[in-house]
């Protein structure tokens, strides 16, 4: 009988204790899409990613003085260039490989900076992501969006508390691409 109580508990916790450890975080940032232009008939762009970042962790934590680095849990630069799809198709662009304005979204920049106390922690997370947009005729715009998120709480900064500051900070550099109409502009000047 004993065996059959322990066994079970024994496993729960083994589970339990590789649950903690878990070192991805969920970037799931929300995606705002802009108004769509009538005025744009047939125009096809094509938008691809890069990560210029030299360290691929969002986050390093020190957690029972072991130093944990914290990545995310899919591409950002597959993610990102997604979001510019989706926001372009929103506009009214076709994607296409051979467009009249190639854009490259580039991540050159996003981290979850972490501290903690004994009874407080702080994070702050960075984004810095650039479109660069490139005509055919050889004109080019580059466009920067800077993001900084700040918050702070009680006891230790949990994986999921990390994985909300980074979601936000993401969420609000996505809201200002699709505000933004200076890249719109460039490619409607230059896709003749």
């Amino acid at each position: 009988m004993l065996k059959k109580l322990l066994f079970p508990l024994l496993a729960a916790f083994i589970l339990a204790g590789c649950a903690s450890n878990n070192t991805t975080l969920d970037i799931q940032p929300k995606i705002q899409l802009p108004q769509q232009d009538p005025s744009l008939m047939g125009v096809t762009i094509s938008v691809n990613g890069a990560d210029q970042r030299s360290d691929q962790a969002l986050a390093k934590v020190n957690r029972d003085g072991q130093l944990i680095t914290l990545t995310p849990s899919r591409d950002l630069r597959f993610l990102l260039q997604e979001v510019l799809e989706k926001q372009m198709t929103s506009r009214g662009y076709m994607i296409g490989p051979s467009g009249a304005v190639d854009l490259q979204i580039v991540v050159n920049g996003l981290y979850a900076d972490v501290t903690q106390g004994n009874v407080r922690y702080s994070i702050t997370t960075k984004a810095d992501i650039s479109i660069i947009a490139t005509a055919k005729n050889g004109n080019k715009q580059v466009k920067n969006y800077r993001q900084t998120y700040s918050v702070e709480g009680a006891f230790t900064a949990t994986n999921e508390k990390i994985t909300n500051a980074v979601n936000s900070t993401l969420s609000d550099v996505i809201a200002d691409m699709a505000q933004d109409t200076s890249v719109h502009n460039f490619i409607k000047q230059n896709a003749r």
